[in-house]
């Protein structure tokens, strides 16, 4: 048979020639469709990478309250009058300059909230109060990490007619040390709030975590401290504090306030919010979790669903992780029971990750899931070349979880005042065990 066309004048090609430029095109096409995705891609990263270490200063709220019985509707009713604020406030200067913005006032001081309260309600010297916001979920708060329900509130009888913000600084912030390279050891302070808003408020700290991270030797020691620790805020005297209390003060009190405890320099922040933990987990396609307990556990939200836990491991999405990541009053043990789970959630999407290159191929998928709900304190050149080290040559990375322990007591503290609270005082030997495993790591 011929391979001259006469209809069309030209010789045909054979079938094989045929089939082998239609590859070439679509390989051709491939190609630059990868190049075009891997410009895009590293686009993305960078854009991620600077919003995520560009870290903004932290706010705290405050709120101006007064008796819902008295007749002052308005911040500028309080002309003259005045206000109490708490002593032991950090930013006490800034919070009373920032109040006169709004109300030339004057100042009342009380070292205790109820003694606040109750100033105002005897109605002989306060008129106002103006506490950091976060005081009035506390003022309502619960007895134990195990209890169901919470105290009546202290507070029905108050109403907010003012609410103003102030901008931290970092005066309480002392002696910063250089931190080390992301390409040598480090220890990271991993800060999740039980904040709702913006990374930037303050808020009493929900997770506290110490990851010591070791690039030479991939491995990872996760070190958590429950949140109701009974320590010593930094550069504090007197009445200890919860941990989680210092959270209100900013992340930077309790980085440091952990630094004194382990006797350690962190190196730098990581804060976490809600939506990096879900978002994470489902652009990994879930993860499997070990649950010592059965559980039914309904998600927050508008629209909440219902997260089943058998005793074992099943699969889960990025809402049920985050649920299973903050449940502690099903637990016997409360924070320590919680603790072990946020560690266990880290564990499994590290080891996911680092374990399937091609969850490391997506990448830019899995940043973009936490965009806006992290905040790294480190150098965005450093981070950028310790992300992109990762994705040139993966490691399996290895993690190791620890927590300190110690015994429940109801005791006062130093942002609470007089008013007993349960806190956990520490047990010395964990906390030693602690360091002597931080050190290990750090060599």
């Amino acid at each position: 048979m011929s391979d001259f066309d006469y209809r069309a004048g030209r010789h045909k090609q054979p079938i094989w020639k045929v089939i082998l430029k239609v590859i070439g095109a679509l390989l051709l096409i491939a190609t630059i469709f990868v190049g075009i995705y891997t410009l895009y891609a590293r686009h993305r990263l960078n854009n991620f990478l600077k919003t995520a270490t560009e870290t903004t200063k932290e706010t705290q709220s405050y709120s101006v309250a007064t008796l819902k019985t008295s007749s002052f509707n308005e911040i500028s009713r309080l002309k003259d009058k005045k206000i109490g604020f708490l002593s032991t406030n950090p930013y006490l200067e800034k919070a009373e300059k920032k109040l006169r913005e709004a109300v030339d006032y004057r100042t009342g001081l009380e070292n205790d909230p109820e003694a606040l309260l109750e100033n105002l309600r005897d109605g002989n010297d306060f008129l106002a109060i103006a506490l950091e916001s976060n005081y009035f979920d506390e003022l309502s708060g619960e007895t134990s990490p195990t209890s169901q329900s919470s105290e009546t509130s202290q507070l029905d009888d108050l109403k907010i007619i003012y609410t103003f913000e102030i901008t931290l600084d970092d005066e309480i912030a002392e002696g910063d040390e250089t931190p080390s390279p992301l390409s040598e050891p480090f220890v990271a302070y991993i800060s999740g709030s039980d904040s709702r808003g913006d990374l930037s408020q303050t808020a009493r700290s929900d997770v506290n975590i110490l990851a010591v991270v070791n690039p030479k030797t991939a491995k990872i020691l996760l070190i958590n401290t429950p949140r109701d620790y009974y320590v010593q805020l930094h550069g504090t005297t007197g009445t200890k504090d919860k941990l989680t209390h210092a959270g209100v003060y900013g992340t930077k009190m309790s980085k440091n306030t952990l630094e004194d405890l382990y006797g350690v320099n962190v190196d730098y922040t990581v804060k976490v919010g809600f939506k990096a933990v879900s978002g994470i987990v489902n652009a990994i396609d879930g993860i499997d979790l070990d649950s010592d307990q059965e559980l039914t556990l309904k998600t927050e939200g508008k629209d909440p669903k219902t997260c089943h836990f058998i005793v074992g491991v099943q699969h889960v999405d990025g809402d049920c992780a985050l649920r299973f990541a903050r449940e502690r009053k099903s637990y016997a043990s409360g924070d320590r029971h919680r603790g072990e789970n946020q560690q266990q959630v880290i564990e499994k999407v590290v080891s996911k990750i680092s374990s399937n290159k091609g969850y490391l191929l997506k990448w830019a998928e899995i940043l973009g899931a936490v965009e806006g709900s992290l905040e790294i304190s480190a150098p965005f050149e450093d981070v950028s070349k310790f992300v992109r080290d990762q994705i040139k040559s993966p490691k399996n990375w290895q993690v190791e979880s620890i927590a300190v322990d110690g015994t429940g007591s109801m005791q006062p503290t130093y942002s609470m005042g007089s008013r007993p609270l349960y806190v956990m005082i520490p047990d010395e030997a964990t906390v030693a065990a602690a360091k002597a495993k931080i050190a290990e790591y750090l060599k």
